[in-house]
């Protein structure tokens, strides 16, 4: 119960430092996905049932606090978690090299999602605006990588050794 609220805390304070904080701080406009580097992270490690959840909730709590329209962010993690679940693998457990890789791949594929999702619901969207950020957000989200990927993987063995401990 405690890692999972501990996680639940962890989510909470990256989404208010990706909307709140990071903007301030950011000279370029454009800033590293938080959310999105740990929902990919954590859907390595976890079940693919656990990363949805993480998912729709992170990504309506972050439309709340961007005040974007409800759900968009939500569906747009959801290839984020399609890919870090199909990326289990035991490449994963063998450094940093493959999540860089997939952290490019989710990055692309959410700003896609989210392209379309903004298109469909009447928003204007540049393609080729679309495919710079996505190219220039995705090297910020390899930035990310090597300390999320630690406390995820601080957090995945904590789960993993309560779980155990509550089947015994």
């Amino acid at each position: 119960m405690i890692p999972r609220a501990l996680c639940a805390l962890f989510m909470v304070a990256l989404a208010y430092t990706q909307a709140a904080i990071l903007p301030l701080v950011g000279a370029i406009g454009i800033v590293p996905n938080l959310l999105l580097v740990t929902l990919l992270l954590w859907s390595m490690t976890r079940e693919p049932r656990e990363g949805l959840v993480w998912a729709l909730g992170a990504g309506l709590f972050l439309d709340l606090l961007t005040q974007s329209r409800l759900g968009v962010n939500a569906l747009a993690f959801l290839p984020v978690v399609a890919i870090g679940w199909a990326s289990r693998s035991r490449y994963f457990r063998s450094g940093l090299l493959f999540p860089l890789v997939m952290t490019v791949a989710a990055t692309l594929a959410h700003d896609i999602t989210l392209a379309v999702v903004l298109a469909a619901t009447g928003s204007a969207v540049a393609p080729i605006g679309v495919a710079r950020l996505g190219i220039l957000g995705a090297l910020l989200n390899l930035l990310v990588v090597p300390p999320l990927y630690g406390v995820v993987h601080i957090l995945d063995n904590w789960i993993g050794r309560s779980e155990a401990h509550a089947r015994a």
